[in-house]
Order: structure tokens, then C-alpha cells, then sequence
């Protein structure tokens, strides 16, 4: 009985249902776009600033192409440049390694303090080499910043639900 007064108030009310509200990371001659919607988190520097900015997407307004970060109104083409995240695989390398790293010093220096075992070169090696890759692919691997231009550019995108 809920689910058909539901139906019926959205066949008589189409206004009442909302949108769906985004705005999307176009490449000029490709397909494939990176969508951010309504409320998650985008970190981005205004032109003009050096400093980068992270809030939480909270509107968007396709009409006038603005969108409200922290019930901040502003416009897509104000957006100079955006920071975005590695996925998966490449992120989590450079932290495991550098875990890898430290727990082989640590098991060798406990090795060391217990039992027979004895500290040499090739532990140091290994335990230092992990520590360093690990440091140096999180750097690498940490965020990716895209520079918005006239072949790549924001655009604030509103789906209707009909």
C-alpha cells in the first residue's frame, strides 16, 4: 500500500523527487569522464591561490554552473586546477613497503637481542631498501594534480529523475 501511494505521489508530483547532481572531469576527444557527487570530498585550488582547498561538494547548480562547496557557492570556471587520488594498488604499495621495511629491522633486532642471530650488512640492506622504495613510490604515488584547461574542464552536470 506504501510502495503504490508512493508511485502515485511521484507521477502527480514529479518536482518533489531529486535530481542527480554532479559535476564531472572532461578530457577533450574522450568518452570516459570522473564524476564528483554531492557530498563527497574535492579538493581543489581557485585561480589566482597557491593554496589548495578540501570540502565537501554540498550543491550544484547546472544553470549557472556553480557549485557549493561547504554551502560555499563557486563557479566551475573558477577552478583552477584539482587534486585527485591514485586508486587502489598504487597507493598501498609504497606504505606496505615501508611496513615490510621496519618489521624486518624489528625481527632482526629482536633476533638479535634473543637469540644467536647476528646483525650484518645484509639486513640493514633490506630493511632500509624497503623503507626507502616504500617512501619514495608513496611520494611519487600520493596524488595526482590535474591542471584544468581548454582540454580538460569542469562541468556541472544535473540529471533529472522523470
Amino acid at each position: 500500500m506504501r510502495l503504490l501511494l508512493f508511485c502515485l505521489a511521484c507521477m502527480l508530483f514529479p518536482a518533489l523527487l531529486p535530481a542527480q547532481k554532479f559535476i564531472q572531469l572532461e578530457k577533450a576527444n574522450r568518452a570516459r569522464t570522473l564524476k564528483f557527487y554531492v557530498g563527497q570530498d574535492f579538493t581543489y585550488r581557485l585561480k589566482g591561490e597557491t593554496e589548495w582547498f578540501t570540502s565537501t561538494i554540498t550543491d550544484v547548480q547546472m544553470d549557472s554552473q556553480k557549485v557549493a562547496l561547504d554551502l560555499k557557492p563557486v563557479r566551475v570556471t573558477d577552478i583552477e586546477a584539482i587534486r585527485l587520488q591514485y586508486p587502489g594498488i598504487l597507493r598501498s604499495i609504497g606504505p606496505s613497503l615501508m611496513i615490510f621495511g621496519a618489521s624486518w629491522a624489528g625481527f632482526a633486532l629482536v633476533g638479535a637481542a634473543f637469540d644467536d642471530y647476528k646483525l650484518n650488512a645484509g639486513t640493514a640492506i633490506v630493511s632500509g631498501t624497503g623503507l626507502a622504495s616504500g617512501y619514495v613510490l608513496y611520494r611519487i604515488f600520493k596524488n595526482k594534480k590535474v591542471k584544468l584547461s581548454e582540454r580538460r574542464r569542469l562541468r556541472a552536470v544535473e540529471v533529472p529523475v522523470d
